[in-house]
C-alpha cells in the first residue's frame, strides 16, 4: 500500500471518467459523482496508511517496554534504521 497504489487507482478513475465524458452532456453531475469517487478512494488509502503506522508504532513501543533486553535492542535499531531513511528521503520525497 502506498503512493504507487493510489495513483494507479486514481488513474484508473480518471480514466473511466474521460470515458463517461464522451458519452454524457451532464458535466456537472459526472465532476460530482468522480469528485465523491475521488474523496472515498483517498479516504481508503488514508485510513490504510494510518492503520499501518499504528500497528507499526504499537509493535515498537511493545518491544521497548518488553522485560528482554533483546527485544529492546531490536527496537532501538528499528529506529535508527527509520530516522536514518528519513533523513536520506525526507519529508518532501513522493516515493515514501
Amino acid at each position: 500500500m502506498g503512493v504507487d497504489d493510489f495513483r494507479i487507482e486514481a488513474r484508473c478513475l480518471l480514466e473511466r471518467m474521460l470515458t463517461d465524458a464522451q458519452q454524457t452532456d451532464e458535466r456537472d453531475m459526472l465532476i460530482e459523482r468522480y469528485t465523491d469517487e475521488l474523496t472515498m478512494l483517498y479516504g481508503q488509502h488514508a485510513h490504510m496508511l494510518l492503520t499501518e503506522v499504528i500497528e507499526d508504532a504499537r509493535t515498537r513501543l511493545d518491544a521497548r517496554l518488553s522485560p528482554d533486553p533483546i527485544r529492546q535492542t531490536i527496537a532501538t535499531v528499528q529506529t535508527t534504521v527509520q530516522d536514518l531513511w528519513n533523513a536520506l528521503w525526507g519529508p518532501g520525497d513522493v516515493r515514501r
